[in-house]
Protein backbone atom coordinates (compact mmCIF):
# COMPACT_ATOMS: atom_id res chain seq x y z
CA UNK A 1 0.00 0.00 0.00
CA UNK A 2 2.54 2.61 -0.65
CA UNK A 3 1.40 6.13 -1.01
CA UNK A 4 -0.71 5.89 1.49
CA UNK A 5 1.40 7.26 4.43
CA UNK A 6 1.14 10.59 3.11
CA UNK A 7 -2.71 10.47 2.58
CA UNK A 8 -3.35 9.09 5.80
CA UNK A 9 -0.95 12.22 7.66
CA UNK A 10 -2.82 14.61 5.44
CA UNK A 11 -6.19 13.11 6.92
CA UNK A 12 -4.96 13.24 10.35
CA UNK A 13 -3.50 16.70 10.10
CA UNK A 14 -7.09 18.15 8.89
CA UNK A 15 -8.95 16.11 11.78
CA UNK A 16 -6.39 17.75 14.22
CA UNK A 17 -7.49 20.97 12.94
CA UNK A 18 -11.12 20.35 13.11
CA UNK A 19 -11.33 18.70 16.89
CA UNK A 20 -8.96 22.35 17.50
CA UNK A 21 -11.74 24.18 16.09
CA UNK A 22 -14.11 22.40 18.18
CA UNK A 23 -12.64 23.29 21.74
CA UNK A 24 -12.47 26.73 21.01
CA UNK A 25 -13.86 28.99 23.16
CA UNK A 26 -17.11 30.01 21.63
CA UNK A 27 -16.47 33.72 22.08
CA UNK A 28 -13.36 33.65 20.30
CA UNK A 29 -14.92 31.40 17.22
CA UNK A 30 -15.37 32.53 13.74
CA UNK A 31 -18.75 31.99 13.11
CA UNK A 32 -20.17 31.22 9.28
CA UNK A 33 -22.12 33.73 7.70
CA UNK A 34 -25.53 33.88 7.89
CA UNK A 35 -27.29 32.34 4.51
CA UNK A 36 -29.54 34.68 2.66
CA UNK A 37 -32.47 32.35 2.46
CA UNK A 38 -34.96 35.09 1.14
CA UNK A 39 -34.58 33.91 -2.19
CA UNK A 40 -35.24 30.07 -1.94
CA UNK A 41 -38.25 30.49 0.14
CA UNK A 42 -40.37 29.48 -2.50
CA UNK A 43 -39.06 26.33 -2.71
CA UNK A 44 -41.10 25.37 0.41
CA UNK A 45 -44.83 25.32 0.98
CA UNK A 46 -46.79 28.12 2.80
CA UNK A 47 -47.21 26.56 6.33
CA UNK A 48 -43.29 26.09 5.75
CA UNK A 49 -42.39 29.78 4.71
CA UNK A 50 -43.85 31.05 7.69
CA UNK A 51 -41.83 29.22 10.31
CA UNK A 52 -38.77 29.63 8.35
CA UNK A 53 -39.38 33.19 7.74
CA UNK A 54 -39.94 33.33 11.12
CA UNK A 55 -37.01 31.68 12.45
CA UNK A 56 -34.40 33.80 9.79
CA UNK A 57 -36.10 37.06 11.43
CA UNK A 58 -34.88 35.39 15.15
CA UNK A 59 -31.34 34.31 13.95
CA UNK A 60 -31.39 38.10 12.51
CA UNK A 61 -32.27 39.79 15.56
CA UNK A 62 -30.34 37.41 18.12
CA UNK A 63 -27.54 36.44 15.74
CA UNK A 64 -25.24 34.71 18.55
CA UNK A 65 -28.19 32.95 20.27
CA UNK A 66 -27.84 29.27 19.92
CA UNK A 67 -31.06 28.37 20.55
CA UNK A 68 -31.99 30.81 17.61
CA UNK A 69 -29.39 29.10 15.17
CA UNK A 70 -30.14 26.00 16.11
CA UNK A 71 -33.55 26.16 15.74
CA UNK A 72 -33.32 27.26 12.04
CA UNK A 73 -31.21 24.31 11.12
CA UNK A 74 -33.74 21.97 12.77
CA UNK A 75 -36.32 23.42 10.25
CA UNK A 76 -34.45 23.23 7.65
CA UNK A 77 -33.36 19.79 8.55
CA UNK A 78 -37.06 18.71 8.48
CA UNK A 79 -37.05 19.78 5.21
CA UNK A 80 -33.98 17.64 4.18
CA UNK A 81 -32.43 20.78 3.20
CA UNK A 82 -29.06 19.74 4.71
CA UNK A 83 -26.28 21.86 2.97
CA UNK A 84 -28.52 25.36 4.61
CA UNK A 85 -29.07 23.48 7.74
CA UNK A 86 -25.40 22.55 8.33
CA UNK A 87 -24.09 26.52 8.98
CA UNK A 88 -26.97 27.12 10.97
CA UNK A 89 -25.69 23.80 13.31
CA UNK A 90 -22.11 24.81 13.23
CA UNK A 91 -23.45 28.66 14.53
CA UNK A 92 -25.68 26.99 16.90
CA UNK A 93 -22.66 23.86 17.92
CA UNK A 94 -20.17 26.92 18.36
CA UNK A 95 -22.16 29.37 20.16
CA UNK A 96 -22.96 26.46 22.88
CA UNK A 97 -20.11 23.89 22.66
CA UNK A 98 -21.58 22.63 25.42
CA UNK A 99 -24.54 21.62 23.83
CA UNK A 100 -24.90 18.01 23.35
CA UNK A 101 -27.56 18.18 20.53
CA UNK A 102 -26.57 21.07 18.66
CA UNK A 103 -22.83 18.81 17.82
CA UNK A 104 -25.23 15.60 17.06
CA UNK A 105 -27.63 17.40 14.89
CA UNK A 106 -24.14 19.32 13.03
CA UNK A 107 -22.69 15.34 13.17
CA UNK A 108 -25.73 13.79 11.57
CA UNK A 109 -26.26 16.70 8.78
CA UNK A 110 -22.07 16.44 8.06
CA UNK A 111 -22.52 13.00 7.74
CA UNK A 112 -25.26 12.74 5.04
CA UNK A 113 -23.41 15.51 3.05
CA UNK A 114 -21.04 13.04 2.54
CA UNK A 115 -18.39 14.44 4.66
CA UNK A 116 -17.22 11.32 7.24
CA UNK A 117 -14.32 13.28 8.96
CA UNK A 118 -16.35 16.05 9.97
CA UNK A 119 -19.44 14.25 10.67
CA UNK A 120 -16.60 11.70 12.98
CA UNK A 121 -15.66 14.63 15.35
CA UNK A 122 -18.77 16.24 15.55
CA UNK A 123 -20.23 12.77 16.36
CA UNK A 124 -17.27 11.86 18.82
CA UNK A 125 -17.44 15.10 20.66
CA UNK A 126 -21.42 14.61 20.95
CA UNK A 127 -20.58 10.70 22.39
CA UNK A 128 -18.54 12.55 25.17
CA UNK A 129 -20.43 15.07 25.98
CA UNK A 130 -23.77 12.03 26.48
CA UNK A 131 -21.88 8.73 26.19
CA UNK A 132 -25.03 6.68 26.50
CA UNK A 133 -27.14 7.98 23.38
CA UNK A 134 -27.29 5.25 21.57
CA UNK A 135 -28.01 6.51 18.25
CA UNK A 136 -24.80 9.17 18.34
CA UNK A 137 -22.47 6.01 18.77
CA UNK A 138 -23.44 4.45 15.72
CA UNK A 139 -23.53 7.56 13.54
CA UNK A 140 -19.79 7.78 14.99
CA UNK A 141 -19.06 4.05 14.18
CA UNK A 142 -20.48 4.46 10.42
CA UNK A 143 -18.59 7.77 10.00
CA UNK A 144 -15.77 6.49 11.18
CA UNK A 145 -16.04 3.70 8.90
CA UNK A 146 -16.73 5.88 5.95
CA UNK A 147 -13.65 7.67 6.80
CA UNK A 148 -11.29 4.48 6.65
CA UNK A 149 -10.91 4.31 10.18
CA UNK A 150 -12.07 0.52 10.69
CA UNK A 151 -10.20 -0.71 13.46
CA UNK A 152 -11.44 2.40 15.34
CA UNK A 153 -14.85 2.17 14.00
CA UNK A 154 -14.77 -1.64 14.97
CA UNK A 155 -13.45 -1.35 18.46
CA UNK A 156 -16.69 1.31 18.84
CA UNK A 157 -19.30 -1.25 17.95
CA UNK A 158 -17.58 -3.89 20.17
CA UNK A 159 -18.27 -1.91 22.91
CA UNK A 160 -21.88 -0.62 21.40
CA UNK A 161 -22.86 -4.51 21.59
CA UNK A 162 -21.31 -5.54 24.63
CA UNK A 163 -23.62 -2.45 26.35
CA UNK A 164 -26.43 -3.21 23.90
CA UNK A 165 -26.09 -6.63 22.87
CA UNK A 166 -29.81 -6.50 21.46
CA UNK A 167 -28.74 -3.93 18.79
CA UNK A 168 -29.10 -5.29 15.18
CA UNK A 169 -27.74 -1.87 13.89
CA UNK A 170 -24.39 -2.21 15.82
CA UNK A 171 -24.06 -6.14 14.80
CA UNK A 172 -24.58 -5.34 11.35
CA UNK A 173 -22.07 -2.60 12.09
CA UNK A 174 -19.65 -4.90 13.07
CA UNK A 175 -20.40 -6.75 10.15
CA UNK A 176 -19.71 -4.41 7.86
CA UNK A 177 -16.05 -3.81 9.43
CA UNK A 178 -15.34 -7.52 8.55
CA UNK A 179 -16.10 -7.45 5.38
CA UNK A 180 -14.17 -4.67 4.48
CA UNK A 181 -11.74 -6.42 5.97
CA UNK A 182 -12.07 -9.60 3.83
CA UNK A 183 -13.27 -11.21 6.76
CA UNK A 184 -15.88 -13.51 5.25
CA UNK A 185 -16.49 -15.78 9.06
CA UNK A 186 -16.61 -13.31 10.90
CA UNK A 187 -18.94 -11.02 9.09
CA UNK A 188 -21.26 -13.57 9.01
CA UNK A 189 -21.54 -14.59 12.40
CA UNK A 190 -21.76 -10.64 13.00
CA UNK A 191 -24.64 -10.40 10.30
CA UNK A 192 -26.24 -13.70 11.88
CA UNK A 193 -26.16 -11.99 15.12
CA UNK A 194 -28.31 -8.98 13.31
CA UNK A 195 -31.10 -10.76 11.42
CA UNK A 196 -31.65 -12.44 14.97
CA UNK A 197 -31.98 -9.62 16.48
CA UNK A 198 -34.25 -8.16 13.96
CA UNK A 199 -35.24 -10.46 11.16
CA UNK A 200 -36.53 -8.00 8.76
CA UNK A 201 -33.54 -6.09 8.10
CA UNK A 202 -33.35 -6.00 4.46
CA UNK A 203 -29.55 -5.02 4.00
CA UNK A 204 -28.41 -7.06 6.71
CA UNK A 205 -30.12 -10.25 5.00
CA UNK A 206 -28.31 -9.18 1.45
CA UNK A 207 -25.00 -9.18 3.10
CA UNK A 208 -25.36 -11.85 4.82
CA UNK A 209 -25.85 -13.38 1.63
CA UNK A 210 -23.08 -12.21 -0.11
CA UNK A 211 -20.98 -13.50 2.95
CA UNK A 212 -22.05 -17.16 2.83
CA UNK A 213 -21.41 -16.99 -1.20
CA UNK A 214 -17.84 -15.70 -0.72
CA UNK A 215 -17.69 -18.62 1.78
CA UNK A 216 -19.08 -21.48 -0.91
CA UNK A 217 -22.28 -21.64 1.13
CA UNK A 218 -25.27 -21.30 -1.39
CA UNK A 219 -27.81 -22.47 -0.07
CA UNK A 220 -27.55 -20.71 2.78
CA UNK A 221 -26.91 -17.71 0.51
CA UNK A 222 -29.77 -18.20 -1.68
CA UNK A 223 -32.33 -18.11 1.62
CA UNK A 224 -30.83 -14.60 2.69
CA UNK A 225 -30.86 -12.88 -0.23
CA UNK A 226 -34.68 -13.92 -0.69
CA UNK A 227 -35.30 -12.52 2.26
CA UNK A 228 -33.84 -8.98 1.20
CA UNK A 229 -36.14 -9.16 -1.62
CA UNK A 230 -39.10 -9.47 0.36
CA UNK A 231 -37.90 -7.11 3.48
CA UNK A 232 -35.38 -5.11 0.92
CA UNK A 233 -36.39 -0.97 2.72
CA UNK A 234 -36.85 -2.25 6.03
CA UNK A 235 -34.46 -1.39 8.91
CA UNK A 236 -34.33 -2.18 12.58
CA UNK A 237 -35.84 1.06 14.54
CA UNK A 238 -33.70 2.98 17.14
CA UNK A 239 -34.46 4.80 19.40
CA UNK A 240 -33.30 8.51 18.71
CA UNK A 241 -35.72 11.13 20.42
CA UNK A 242 -33.57 14.10 18.76
CA UNK A 243 -34.01 13.19 15.60
CA UNK A 244 -38.19 12.72 16.42
CA UNK A 245 -38.00 15.93 17.38
CA UNK A 246 -36.63 17.16 13.93
CA UNK A 247 -39.49 15.16 12.11
CA UNK A 248 -41.86 16.45 14.41
CA UNK A 249 -41.31 20.29 13.51
CA UNK A 250 -44.07 20.37 11.07
CA UNK A 251 -46.21 20.89 14.16
CA UNK A 252 -45.71 23.29 17.21
CA UNK A 253 -45.29 20.37 19.30
CA UNK A 254 -41.82 19.21 17.48
CA UNK A 255 -40.23 22.46 19.79
CA UNK A 256 -41.50 21.28 23.23
CA UNK A 257 -40.52 17.77 22.39
CA UNK A 258 -36.41 18.76 21.38
CA UNK A 259 -37.47 20.96 24.74
CA UNK A 260 -38.13 18.27 26.99
CA UNK A 261 -35.51 15.83 25.78
CA UNK A 262 -32.44 18.70 26.52
CA UNK A 263 -34.08 19.75 29.87
CA UNK A 264 -34.33 16.20 30.84
CA UNK A 265 -30.52 15.42 29.88
CA UNK A 266 -29.90 17.95 31.93
CA UNK A 267 -31.67 16.86 34.64
CA UNK A 268 -34.27 19.14 35.20
CA UNK A 269 -37.22 17.62 35.62
CA UNK A 270 -39.63 18.94 36.52
CA UNK A 271 -39.51 21.43 33.67
CA UNK A 272 -38.83 18.50 31.25
CA UNK A 273 -41.92 16.89 32.29
CA UNK A 274 -43.97 20.27 31.61
CA UNK A 275 -42.49 20.50 28.43
CA UNK A 276 -43.88 16.91 27.11
CA UNK A 277 -47.35 17.93 28.96
CA UNK A 278 -47.30 20.68 26.25
CA UNK A 279 -46.72 18.08 23.76
CA UNK A 280 -49.41 16.10 24.83
CA UNK A 281 -51.78 19.41 25.04
CA UNK A 282 -50.91 19.32 20.89
CA UNK A 283 -51.16 15.89 19.96
CA UNK A 284 -53.03 14.05 22.28
CA UNK A 285 -51.77 10.19 22.60
CA UNK A 286 -47.97 11.25 21.70
CA UNK A 287 -46.64 7.89 22.24
CA UNK A 288 -42.65 9.63 22.59
CA UNK A 289 -44.00 12.32 24.82
CA UNK A 290 -46.24 9.71 27.41
CA UNK A 291 -43.38 7.10 27.50
CA UNK A 292 -40.60 10.02 28.83
CA UNK A 293 -43.46 10.91 31.34
CA UNK A 294 -43.49 7.64 32.85
CA UNK A 295 -39.51 7.57 33.69
CA UNK A 296 -39.67 11.36 34.29
CA UNK A 297 -42.72 11.18 36.73
CA UNK A 298 -40.55 8.07 38.67
CA UNK A 299 -38.22 10.55 39.20
CA UNK A 300 -40.17 13.20 40.22
CA UNK A 301 -42.41 10.67 42.74
CA UNK A 302 -46.03 10.57 41.40
CA UNK A 303 -47.09 7.28 41.48
CA UNK A 304 -50.40 8.55 39.90
CA UNK A 305 -49.05 9.97 36.94
CA UNK A 306 -46.61 7.08 36.65
CA UNK A 307 -49.45 5.13 35.99
CA UNK A 308 -51.69 7.08 33.91
CA UNK A 309 -48.69 7.67 31.70
CA UNK A 310 -47.84 4.18 31.86
CA UNK A 311 -51.43 3.16 30.05
CA UNK A 312 -51.99 5.79 27.70
CA UNK A 313 -48.37 4.97 26.30
CA UNK A 314 -49.15 1.70 26.26
CA UNK A 315 -51.69 2.19 24.43
CA UNK A 316 -49.88 4.83 21.94
CA UNK A 317 -47.69 2.12 20.95
CA UNK A 318 -47.24 -0.83 22.92
CA UNK A 319 -44.50 -2.13 21.39
CA UNK A 320 -42.05 0.87 23.38
CA UNK A 321 -40.05 -2.04 25.61
CA UNK A 322 -38.39 0.83 27.49
CA UNK A 323 -42.11 1.95 28.86
CA UNK A 324 -42.61 -1.62 30.51
CA UNK A 325 -39.02 -2.09 31.90
CA UNK A 326 -39.37 1.48 33.64
CA UNK A 327 -42.76 0.55 34.71
CA UNK A 328 -41.67 -2.75 36.49
CA UNK A 329 -38.49 -1.73 37.90
CA UNK A 330 -40.68 1.06 39.11
CA UNK A 331 -43.06 -1.14 40.69
CA UNK A 332 -40.41 -3.77 42.12
CA UNK A 333 -38.77 -0.89 43.92
CA UNK A 334 -42.12 -0.31 45.21
CA UNK A 335 -42.80 -3.75 46.74
CA UNK A 336 -45.46 -4.33 43.80
CA UNK A 337 -43.45 -7.45 42.89
CA UNK A 338 -46.39 -9.27 41.13
CA UNK A 339 -47.11 -6.46 38.85
CA UNK A 340 -43.43 -5.87 38.28
CA UNK A 341 -43.51 -9.00 36.97
CA UNK A 342 -45.70 -8.54 34.54
CA UNK A 343 -44.68 -5.38 33.25
CA UNK A 344 -41.35 -6.89 33.17
CA UNK A 345 -42.78 -10.25 31.01
CA UNK A 346 -43.64 -7.79 28.80
CA UNK A 347 -40.25 -5.92 28.29
CA UNK A 348 -38.28 -9.30 27.43
CA UNK A 349 -41.60 -10.61 25.06
CA UNK A 350 -40.99 -7.57 23.32
CA UNK A 351 -37.34 -7.25 23.32
CA UNK A 352 -35.42 -10.80 24.62
CA UNK A 353 -32.07 -9.49 24.36
CA UNK A 354 -32.68 -6.52 26.85
CA UNK A 355 -30.27 -7.87 29.78
CA UNK A 356 -31.63 -5.67 32.14
CA UNK A 357 -35.26 -6.70 32.07
CA UNK A 358 -33.98 -9.90 32.66
CA UNK A 359 -31.68 -9.41 35.18
CA UNK A 360 -34.61 -7.46 37.50
CA UNK A 361 -37.17 -9.75 36.29
CA UNK A 362 -34.96 -12.82 37.58
CA UNK A 363 -34.24 -10.98 40.86
CA UNK A 364 -38.36 -10.77 41.64
CA UNK A 365 -38.99 -13.99 40.59
CA UNK A 366 -36.59 -15.31 42.98
CA UNK A 367 -38.38 -13.29 45.71
CA UNK A 368 -41.21 -14.93 45.09
CA UNK A 369 -39.83 -18.88 45.32
CA UNK A 370 -39.94 -19.30 41.53
CA UNK A 371 -36.02 -20.42 41.67
CA UNK A 372 -36.26 -22.49 38.15
CA UNK A 373 -37.81 -19.38 36.03
CA UNK A 374 -35.66 -16.80 38.05
CA UNK A 375 -32.48 -18.63 36.97
CA UNK A 376 -33.25 -18.73 33.28
CA UNK A 377 -33.69 -15.28 33.33
CA UNK A 378 -30.50 -14.21 35.38
CA UNK A 379 -28.62 -16.52 32.60
CA UNK A 380 -30.31 -15.12 29.90
CA UNK A 381 -29.20 -11.55 31.25
CA UNK A 382 -25.10 -12.84 31.51
CA UNK A 383 -25.66 -14.42 27.78
CA UNK A 384 -26.95 -10.93 26.51
CA UNK A 385 -24.19 -8.96 28.58
CA UNK A 386 -21.15 -11.34 30.13
CA UNK A 387 -19.82 -8.34 32.23
CA UNK A 388 -23.47 -7.18 33.26
CA UNK A 389 -22.54 -7.46 37.63
CA UNK A 390 -26.18 -7.73 38.93
CA UNK A 391 -27.35 -10.96 37.24
CA UNK A 392 -23.95 -12.80 38.05
CA UNK A 393 -24.55 -11.70 41.77
CA UNK A 394 -28.46 -12.68 42.28
CA UNK A 395 -27.63 -15.81 40.13
CA UNK A 396 -24.55 -16.81 42.61
CA UNK A 397 -27.19 -16.10 45.77
CA UNK A 398 -29.46 -18.23 44.18
CA UNK A 399 -27.34 -21.01 43.41
CA UNK A 400 -25.86 -20.80 47.05
CA UNK A 401 -29.60 -21.69 48.13
CA UNK A 402 -29.44 -24.68 46.06
CA UNK A 403 -25.98 -25.98 47.37
CA UNK A 404 -24.31 -25.21 44.27
CA UNK A 405 -21.39 -23.99 45.72
CA UNK A 406 -18.75 -24.28 43.32
CA UNK A 407 -20.88 -22.62 40.37
CA UNK A 408 -21.80 -19.63 42.80
CA UNK A 409 -18.31 -18.97 43.66
CA UNK A 410 -17.64 -18.66 40.00
CA UNK A 411 -20.26 -16.14 39.80
CA UNK A 412 -19.62 -14.04 42.61
CA UNK A 413 -15.81 -13.85 41.68
CA UNK A 414 -17.33 -11.67 38.39
CA UNK A 415 -18.53 -9.27 40.94
CA UNK A 416 -15.67 -8.12 41.87
CA UNK A 417 -13.85 -5.18 41.27
CA UNK A 418 -10.53 -5.13 40.18
CA UNK A 419 -7.83 -4.46 42.53
CA UNK A 420 -10.36 -3.40 45.48
CA UNK A 421 -12.76 -6.41 44.89
CA UNK A 422 -15.99 -3.86 45.23
CA UNK A 423 -18.96 -3.79 47.69
CA UNK A 424 -18.84 -5.06 51.20
CA UNK A 425 -21.90 -7.44 50.10
CA UNK A 426 -20.63 -8.94 47.51
CA UNK A 427 -16.95 -9.94 49.31
CA UNK A 428 -19.15 -11.05 51.93
CA UNK A 429 -21.38 -13.30 50.04
CA UNK A 430 -18.22 -14.75 48.39
CA UNK A 431 -16.97 -15.38 51.83
CA UNK A 432 -20.18 -17.01 52.84
CA UNK A 433 -19.91 -19.61 49.35
CA UNK A 434 -16.07 -20.44 49.98
CA UNK A 435 -17.22 -20.82 53.86
CA UNK A 436 -20.44 -23.76 52.64
CA UNK A 437 -17.52 -25.09 50.86
CA UNK A 438 -15.44 -25.99 53.62
CA UNK A 439 -12.88 -23.35 52.11
CA UNK A 440 -12.20 -21.86 55.68
CA UNK A 441 -8.98 -20.06 54.66
CA UNK A 442 -10.68 -18.08 51.80
CA UNK A 443 -14.08 -17.66 53.53
CA UNK A 444 -11.71 -15.91 56.28
CA UNK A 445 -9.68 -13.98 53.55
CA UNK A 446 -12.68 -12.49 51.97
CA UNK A 447 -14.93 -11.65 55.29
CA UNK A 448 -11.55 -10.03 56.57
CA UNK A 449 -11.82 -7.63 53.46
CA UNK A 450 -15.82 -7.23 53.55
CA UNK A 451 -14.87 -6.49 57.39
CA UNK A 452 -12.62 -3.61 55.87
CA UNK A 453 -15.52 -2.55 53.08
CA UNK A 454 -18.44 -2.49 55.59
CA UNK A 455 -17.58 1.01 57.41
CA UNK A 456 -20.47 3.51 56.89
CA UNK A 457 -22.86 4.43 58.87
CA UNK A 458 -25.47 2.53 57.15
CA UNK A 459 -23.97 -0.74 57.09
CA UNK A 460 -23.67 -1.68 60.96
CA UNK A 461 -26.10 -4.38 60.40
CA UNK A 462 -23.42 -6.17 57.40
CA UNK A 463 -21.08 -5.52 59.74
CA UNK A 464 -22.41 -7.27 62.61
CA UNK A 465 -23.06 -10.33 59.96
CA UNK A 466 -19.29 -10.61 58.93
CA UNK A 467 -18.18 -10.44 62.11
CA UNK A 468 -20.45 -13.30 63.52
CA UNK A 469 -19.03 -15.55 60.22
CA UNK A 470 -15.63 -14.88 61.13
CA UNK A 471 -16.35 -16.14 64.49
CA UNK A 472 -17.64 -19.10 62.95
CA UNK A 473 -14.88 -19.32 60.65
CA UNK A 474 -12.21 -19.14 63.51
CA UNK A 475 -14.03 -21.67 65.67
CA UNK A 476 -14.53 -24.24 62.79
CA UNK A 477 -10.71 -23.60 61.87
CA UNK A 478 -10.05 -24.39 66.22
CA UNK A 479 -12.42 -27.15 66.34
CA UNK A 480 -10.69 -28.66 62.64
CA UNK A 481 -6.86 -28.27 64.43
CA UNK A 482 -7.88 -30.21 67.28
Amino acid sequence: MEGQPPVRMVLGVLLLAITIATFLPAQSQILPPVLDLAPRLDEFDAGSRKQIRDAIENVRLHPRDAEANGRLGMLLHAHQRYEFAEPFYLRAHRLDSDSFSWAYYLGIIQGRLGKPAEASSSLRLATQLNPDYLPARLALGDSLRKMGALEESRKLYRGIVEDHPESASAWAGLGRISWETEEASEAVESYRKAVERFPKYGAAHYALGLAYRSLGNLEHSREHLSQFQRHSAQKPPVEDPLLDAVQALGSRAGHFLREGFVLREERRYQEAAAAFEEVLKLEPGHSIAHANLVSLYIALRNPAKVRHHYRSAVAAEPGLYKTHYNFGTYLGHRGRTREAITALRKAVEINPFHADSHSNLGHLLAQLGSSTEAERHMRLAIRHQPNFLLPHFNLGRLLLTQGKYEEAIGHLHKTLDDGDDGDPLRVYTLALAYAQLGGLEKAEHYALKAKRKAAAPDQTGLARDIESLLIELRRAASSHGN
